[in-house]
């Protein structure tokens, strides 16, 4: 028996039926490579500079080197407790609640303004949040 009787001949091209369309194969291929190409508009938090990616990545996910963190996880900081002894040292509380960083919360965000604001919102809002991390002396 010879390699070519063994190989049955493969169709060139084939339809597959998604709902009431049919989709052939070089269709299919040029979905998939358009889905897999690099997006060419970014939003705002990959428009940003590396070291304010990390920061709000830090801060988004609770993994960062705030007291709350380092005790829990790494029982390197000796308390989880903020400098202002009212909470834990967590990024909602020094972003939103801690008497420390009032002064400083205050001329970055003169009005009240959410959490998820601060930590999603757009370009302006993000570099607002890294701004107030750098200027209140913070390392996340």
């Amino acid at each position: 028996m010879s390699s070519k009787e063994a190989v049955p001949d493969r169709p060139k091209s084939y339809t597959v039926q998604v709902g009431a369309n049919s989709v052939n194969f070089s269709e299919q291929k040029t979905i998939i490579k358009a889905l897999m190409r690099p997006r060419t508009n970014r939003d705002d938090y990959h428009t940003m500079s590396r070291e304010q990616q990390v920061n709000l990545i830090r801060l988004r996910t609770g993994h960062n080197r705030l007291n709350a963190h380092m005790n829990r996880k790494f029982k390197l900081a000796p308390s989880p407790t903020c400098a202002c002894g009212q909470e834990d040292q967590t990024a909602e509380h020094i972003l939103q609640r801690c008497p420390l960083l009032d002064e400083e919360r205050k001329e970055v965000w003169p009005s009240p303004t959410p959490l998820q604001t601060k930590l999603y919102g757009s370009r302006q809002e993000l570099e607002k949040t890294t701004t107030f991390i750098t200027s209140a002396g913070l390392i996340v």
